[in-house]
């Protein structure tokens, strides 16, 4: 449950509240049993609502159900301690009806509407205080009424949410797949690179002067375990070194701001729930970028699920998309509220399958990876966390450059065996 539907559901409650209040006027009926009792549930649900201990994926489901039979029983007391049966304050059932036709389906609104209704009906004339005992059709009549609304909202609702849970779908599994197939690729090509070293080590140890009697044995032992190794992956990657490497960057002309925008959108959509808000600032005019747009949006979608997710998690948030340029780069800082990273994970940020939300289904590869996407074109990612916050820099050059290499990732391969 967001901060919003929050304040929607506390807003339904007070006007029940206030409309219980006009209707028992003149009455011997204290409101303060009523009136403290939606105030304590508000205050109570409010202090879950904004520390985010109600929008984990296990947790917001029960969690809205729990709401939403609270807010129906509570409107079902107030009409029976006031004796106010219809009017203003049956409906106020339709906001929490509506609210579990959102999350639960039409059919579950309809009955979270028609059911108190029915019974807010049947028991004043059960009392005597109806008009008789032809009570039959206007009760249904009351209870089709009153499900009508959550119905409809329910039936308008499914085909959106099933269509924004399949963009969501597709979007996460084209992040992880190119996630995946960009850490096989690195792992693949160190595999490589290091069993040509240990094949190009065990010939020149070979050739040195032999001293032991079995070491030219155990040498030789070495060197064909080591060349069946690499023929091995040969057969596997094939005779092509660049075969060991994702396909190599494509050249093309690229509108940044475009790319952001539509990232941005794609990214709200399937990452991004209600109470996020998302902002897109262009501080300086980018040029056309030559270089290589599916690095960019790759490494810029996973950034901004990271942050898009971090704010989700807390219950809201807000993220900023900032384009400029820099020099003989574009830079893209996407910063966010989403509570920061925790100083013991900061050295890991960079490292495959680690995360630092400790709750998240994702595989860990989202910086690592994106960071790879951007020094394949000659850019990098930088990420910065403190007091909550954390900012991420995309560094896009607006001409291809030559893949950066860092030390970590060097490996043997072309050295001397010495």
């Amino acid at each position: 449950m967001t901060p919003a539907l929050w304040t929607l559901r506390a807003v339904n409650l007070l006007l029940v509240l206030a409309s219980a209040y006009l209707g028992a006027r003149g009455k011997a009926v204290g409101m303060g049993p009523p009136a403290a009792a939606v105030l304590g549930v508000l205050a109570l649900e409010a202090a879950a609502v904004f520390s985010g201990k109600l929008n984990g994926s296990a947790a917001r489901r029960p969690a809205a159900a729990i709401v939403i039979v609270a807010d129906v029983l509570l409107v079902m007391w107030i009409a029976h301690w006031t004796q106010e049966w219809g009017g203003a304050l049956d409906l106020g059932v339709l906001v929490p009806a509506v609210l579990a036709a959102a999350e639960f389906g039409a059919l579950a609104g309809a009955a979270a509407a028609a059911v108190p209704a029915l019974f807010t009906a049947f028991l004043p004339a059960a009392l005597g205080q109806g008009a008789g005992s032809n009570v039959v059709v206007p009760l249904v009549v009351r209870g089709l009424l009153f499900a009508l609304a959550p119905l409809c909202a329910g039936l308008a609702l499914g085909p959106e949410r099933a269509r924004s849970a399949s963009a969501a779908r597709i979007t996460l599994a084209r992040l992880r797949s190119a996630q995946i197939g960009e850490y096989l690729s690195f792992a693949l090509f160190q595999l490589r690179e290091y069993a040509i070293s240990i094949s190009t080590l065990a010939e020149a140890i070979a050739l040195a002067p032999e001293g032991d009697p079995k070491r030219p044995e155990r040498v030789e032992r070495l060197r064909k375990a080591a060349g069946e190794l690499g023929a091995k992956l040969s057969r596997v990657l094939g005779d092509q070194s660049a075969l060991t490497n994702a396909p190599p960057p494509t050249q093309t002309s690229v509108d940044l701001s475009a790319l952001v925008g539509a990232c941005v959108d794609e990214s709200r959509e399937a990452f991004a729930p209600d109470g996020v808000r998302v902002t897109i600032l262009s501080v300086s005019a980018v040029p056309p970028i030559h270089s290589d747009r599916r690095s960019i949006e790759l490494a810029l979608m996973a950034v901004l699920q990271n942050s898009l997710e971090a704010c989700a998690s807390r219950g809201g948030g807000a993220v900023t998309v900032l384009v400029r340029r820099e020099g003989a780069n574009a830079e893209i800082e996407v910063s966010d509220d989403g509570g920061g990273v925790a100083e013991a994970d900061k050295p890991m940020m960079f490292e495959p399958f680690v995360s630092a939300r400790r709750s998240s289904n994702g595989l860990g590869l989202g910086l690592s990876m994106s960071r790879r996407f951007l020094e394949r074109i000659g850019g990098g990612l930088r990420v910065k966390s403190k007091a909550g916050y954390t900012a991420a820099l995309l560094i896009v050059p607006l001409e291809h450059e030559l893949p950066k290499i860092r030390l970590e990732e060097s490996t043997w391969a072309g050295r001397r065996a010495d």
